[in-house]
């Protein structure tokens, strides 16, 4: 694959992203509204839900802007020291550079605030 063509599909991945965050941004308001209704006694569930709905929309958005500076050219190392959130950027940074290894992610349905 040429530099253009790795460009462009970058570009691509970029956008399929933002639309991707779209559909994510649409789910976060079914699940702010079956919070409001949704009985006290079963609102600490509906909650971790509303919090892994917003994590998947912060690493998406991440995603999207990984891709569109790698897109525009930026170098890898740059990109990826840009990403905001610490564990998806060392998961990416030890995929892409050979850091070392991945670390682990956090267990399905726990939320981890300022990892």
């Amino acid at each position: 694959m040429n530099p253009c063509q790795t460009r462009a599909l970058f570009s691509g991945l970029s956008a399929e992203l933002a639309a991707m965050m779209e559909a994510v941004e649409g789910l976060s308001a079914l699940v702010d509204e079956h919070a409001r209704l949704v009985p006290a006694d079963r609102r600490p569930g509906v909650l971790v839900s509303a919090q892994a709905v917003d994590d998947l929309h912060q690493k998406l958005d991440s995603l999207r802007a990984l891709a569109g500076a790698l897109s525009g050219g930026a170098a890898i190392e740059e990109a990826l020291s840009d990403i905001p959130l610490s564990a998806l950027a060392q998961r990416l940074q030890a995929a892409a550079l050979s850091t070392g290894r991945v670390p682990e992610t956090a267990a399905p349905g726990e939320f981890v605030l300022f990892d």
